[in-house]
């Protein structure tokens, strides 16, 4: 039998423990948010799109917010790792992160279990814009635009490579499905970052990458004879005039998300508020808004209820086809080339 003492001491650990929880799950008092640094997560290597805006935005950030903003990368498994360990994290706003949606979305999709439900496990802050991405290609490949490279391509059944983040990533399964639409048969080649597969392109490892605009000005600018034959949105960029946007050739399949500031479910909405209040001031910075640009990213505030809807609408629409192309991919199923 156990002693009163031994049981005495179970009963104060256990109540405790009661108490721990309880506290953790209390939202944090706005009134004092943030007397504290507050940690931004990056679900992506170092050197990468959402690297380069962190570090735009931290400075600024800092300013406002009146504490540190610290900047860290959680990256692995397409963004998976990075978003469970905001999940877990507590609720208490000073730990967030930067979610690519439509990127965060398709890790999750698909999965055959599903880690996460963006719709009911974040607490949605702020989306700020989007990157403008583009498809760069190896000197070697002809072509003027997007179409006439997998055309190319097409003509030459598995003799052109082309680099990606991961297996089963938004930008793999994009150039996946654009190569059905044509009947062009090309190899994947995953590295672990938009940096790491530049570096590939510029040294012949790979011919195409389709990434963010930022990294691939910088590849264009370094590799000599790399050039940009597709950018995102219905326009041309300013930044890379001669490049035909997706429009021109091959849309569909090139759809961006926003780049959006979420953290654990539960957090205090008065915190939440002073955070989107933060970036919003931020992102109304004329020389922020400007070195964004010059990196490839495009600025778009918009509130939490039009991220939700965001991601309603890609479970609804993207969520399907990033599965049916996965499979087909992996060689779960046989298709024909799109008509």
């Amino acid at each position: 039998m156990l002693s009163m003492r031994i049981l005495l001491c179970m009963v104060g650990t256990a109540a405790l423990a009661v108490l721990q929880t309880q506290a953790w799950a209390q939202p944090t008092d706005s009134s004092r948010y943030p007397d504290k640094a507050v940690r931004i997560i990056i679900t992506s290597p170092p050197g990468g799109g959402q690297d380069r805006v962190a570090r735009i935005l931290q400075g600024p950030l800092q300013k406002l917010l009146g504490q540190p903003v610290v900047v860290e990368s959680i990256a692995g498994a397409q963004g998976i790792i990075g978003t469970q360990n905001i999940i877990r994290s507590q609720p208490d706003g000073y730990r967030l992160m930067f979610m690519n949606t439509k990127q965060q979305f398709t890790s999750g999709v698909v999965m055959d279990k599903a880690p996460y439900d963006l719709s009911k496990d974040i607490t949605p802050i702020i989306p700020f814009g989007y990157f403008r991405t583009a498809v760069i290609v190896h000197p070697t490949i002809p072509g003027k635009d997007l179409l006439e490279v997998l055309q190319y391509a097409k003509a030459n059944p598995n003799k052109v490579f082309y680099a990606t983040v991961g297996t089963g990533t938004s930008a793999h399964l994009a150039m996946s499905m654009a190569a059905r639409k044509v009947g062009a048969e090309m190899l994947a080649v995953p590295y672990k970052g938009g940096g790491q597969g530049a570096t590939a392109l510029i040294a012949g490892e790979v011919h195409i990458f389709y990434t963010d605009l930022g990294t691939a000005l910088s590849a264009a600018q370094t590799g000599k004879g790399v050039r940009l034959v597709a950018v995102s949105g219905s326009t041309r960029a300013g930044e890379a005039p001669v490049a035909p946007a997706f429009s021109e050739s091959i849309r569909q399949y090139f759809i961006t998300g926003s780049l959006a500031l979420v953290g654990p479910p539960g957090i205090n909405p008065s915190v939440v508020d002073k955070i989107a209040d933060a970036v919003r001031q931020t992102m109304a910075q004329t020389e922020v808004v400007e070195a964004l640009r010059a990196a490839g990213f495009e600025p778009a505030v918009g509130d939490a209820v039009a991220l939700r809807s965001e991601i309603k609408e890609l479970a609804a629409g993207w969520g399907p086809i990033a599965k049916e192309t996965l499979a087909l991919v992996e060689g779960k199923t046989t298709g024909a080339p799109q008509k």
